[in-house]
């Protein structure tokens, strides 16, 4: 009897031994597939997106609403990569990511203006706050400075940046603890808006908080 239990005892542990290599394995795996995301070469297309989610990550550190329509939509967005959602006020958002020789011209701020109209005008709340703001990497010709501020558009400068937290540490709707990469296909519609929800740089940090790879 005391070795069959002995022997029970001895196979839970193996057991056990081998699920947590596995999940180090995992993780493991998913730091290596992160790590040559950020270093590969990226064509225009990824690092537009890469630079709108940036964007709205300086945003959603601040605890507001985002929601990616540029990701999530592409050409379908209408011009408004990022819908900044706060408590006094909707930010329109559309960015550039352009190389430094290149300059946002006026038009481009008169058709970010006419989106940000639109939006407004359609909206169930056509009272509420809504303004245009225009971040690009490259610099803004000054027609497009005089047309910013006649129409009240707001133009940043912003370089993109890699090194942001960019791994997304949710909570599902049964509790389920999920870490999402960048290029997980769910990734632009999750949010994280709860208290014991993060966003990590590692995976290391993700599991560490008691996260998984999600699926």
């Amino acid at each position: 009897m005391q070795y069959h239990l002995v022997g029970f005892i001895i196979l839970a542990i193996v057991l056990v031994a081998i699920i947590i290599f596995r999940s180090f394995t995992d993780d493991s795996k998913a730091q290596d597939e992160l790590d040559r995301f950020l270093s590969e070469p990226k064509s225009p297309r990824q690092v537009a997106r890469l630079y709108e989610r940036y964007v709205g990550h300086l945003f959603e550190k601040q605890g507001y609403d985002v929601a990616y329509l540029g990701a999530l939509k592409g050409h379908a967005d209408m011009g408004r990569d990022i819908i900044v959602t706060k408590p006094d006020e909707i930010l329109v958002i559309h960015t550039k990511c352009w190389a430094k020789r290149r300059v946002v011209h006026d038009n481009d701020i008169y058709h970010l203006f006419g989106k940000m109209s639109h939006l407004k005008l359609t909206s169930e709340d056509p009272n509420r706050k809504t303004r245009a703001v225009m971040y690009s990497t490259s610099q803004y010709s000054s027609l497009a400075k005089q047309a910013a501020s006649v129409l009240g558009v707001e133009i940043r400068t912003e370089k993109l940046n890699l090194s942001y937290p960019m791994i997304k540490c949710s909570i599902s709707p049964i509790g389920e603890k999920v870490y999402y990469l960048p290029f997980d296909a769910v990734y632009d519609r999750v949010k994280v808006s709860r208290r014991d929800e993060y966003f990590v740089r590692t995976v290391h940090e993700a599991v560490k908080k008691g996260f998984k790879r999600a699926g």
